[in-house]
C-alpha cells in the first residue's frame, strides 16, 4: 500500500494522545480499516483532573493539583505491520520553569527515530529543536522566528480540547502547531452533542441513563509556498531533500498535501470521571480507519 498512508498513521498517534490526567492511567484502543487491524494505541494519563480554566495557555505552569504530562505509545500490528513496521512513543510535559518538552522516540523500518523540542514558556517565543532525526527527512523544518511564535506540540492540542470538552461541551478553536517536522493549523469543530431531538418521543428512563456524547471534526490548514505554489510542508521537505538524486514527489504524509482537510472525527463519552475518548474515525484514501476502545 501507499508508504506515505502507512507513515502517517504515527502523525495520527501523536496528535491522538493529549490529555492532562492521573499517572499511570491509560486506556487502549484498536484501529481497523474495513475490519482489518491496521495498528494499536494505548494512551497514559487519560482521565481529566481538574482542568484549568479554558482561558489558561499550556505554555503556564501547571496549577496545584494539576497533572501536566502526557504521553502515548503505538505500533502497526496485523498485515500491515508487514508492509509498515513502525512503533513510538511520544511525551509531552510540562518542566518546573514552564517550558514544556516534546519528545518522540520511534523506530520506522528499523531506523531509529527521535524528537526533542523545547516549547518555551515566554509569550511570543519560538521552539527550540534539541534533537532530531527521521527516516525520510534529515533535517527538522526550520524554526522560523515570525511564523514560529507561540506554536505548541500536537499532545497539547488535545488537551487543551479535552479542557474545554470537559468545561463547557464543546472543542470550536484554532491552534497553530510545530512538531519538528511540520507546521501547520488545527481547526476544532464541535459536531454533536448528543442532545435530545423531542424529549416527547424518548423513554426517560433509558434517556438518563444514556451518557452525553460529543464528537469533535478534526481539520488540518497549510500554507501555500508562494514560490513553489506547493503546500508550504510539502515545499519544505523537497528543499531539504534536494541533495538527493532519488527525490520524492511530496515530502508529507497524505493529511498534509492540501491547503485544508478533515482528517479525523473523534468522539468523547462521559463517565463519572468526565469526558473521555470514546471512538475515532479517521479518513484515509482507502477508507475509514475506526478506532475503538479495546475491551
Amino acid at each position: 500500500m501507499n508508504r506515505s498512508f502507512w507513515g502517517s498513521f504515527g502523525f495520527l498517534l501523536a496528535l491522538g494522545s493529549g490529555f492532562s490526567a492521573k499517572a499511570q492511567d491509560s486506556d487502549q484502543f484498536e484501529f481497523r480499516l474495513h475490519g482489518a487491524r491496521v495498528g494499536e494505541v494505548t494512551f497514559f494519563n487519560t482521565t481529566p483532573v481538574s482542568p484549568a480554566p479554558i482561558e489558561s495557555d499550556l505554555r503556564s505552569p501547571t496549577t496545584q493539583g494539576q497533572i501536566d504530562a502526557l504521553s502515548a505509545s503505538g505500533k502497526t500490528r496485523g498485515m500491515v505491520h508487514w508492509f509498515k513496521n513502525y512503533a513510538a512513543t511520544f511525551h509531552s510535559t510540562m518542566q518546573p520553569n514552564g517550558n514544556r518538552t516534546y519528545r518522540v522516540i520511534a523506530v520506522d523500518a528499523n531506523v531509529p527515530e527521535t524528537r526533542h523540542i523545547e516549547f518555551p514558556i515566554a509569550a511570543g517565543s519560538t521552539p527550540l529543536v534539541i534533537d532530531f532525526s527521521d527516516r525520510t527527512q534529515a533535517q527538522p523544518l526550520p524554526v522560523d522566528p515570525l511564523l514560529d511564535q507561540d506554536r505548541i506540540d500536537p499532545l497539547s492540542v488535545l488537551q487543551k480540547v479535552l479542557r474545554q470538552v470537559n468545561q463547557v461541551q464543546t472543542c470550536d478553536a484554532v491552534y497553530r502547531v510545530y512538531d519538528g517536522k511540520r507546521r501547520y493549523t488545527v481547526l476544532t469543530f464541535n459536531k454533536a452533542t448528543g442532545q435530545r431531538g423531542n424529549e416527547d418521543l424518548i423513554d426517560a428512563a433509558a434517556a438518563r441513563q444514556a451518557p452525553p456524547k460529543i464528537q469533535c471534526e478534526i481539520t488540518l490548514q497549510t500554507e501555500t509556498d508562494h514560490q513553489t505554489g506547493l503546500p508550504e510542508l510539502e515545499s519544505a521537505g523537497l528543499q531539504a531533500d534536494a541533495s538527493s538524486t532519488n527525490r520524492r514527489k511530496s515530502a508529507g504524509f497524505w493529511p498534509f498535501k492540501k491547503l485544508e482537510q478533515t482528517m479525523m472525527m473523534i468522539e468523547f463519552k462521559q463517565d463519572s470521571n468526565g469526558y473521555r475518548f470514546a471512538a475515532f474515525d479517521i479518513n484515509s484514501p482507502f477508507g475509514t480507519i475506526k478506532g475503538r476502545p479495546v475491551s
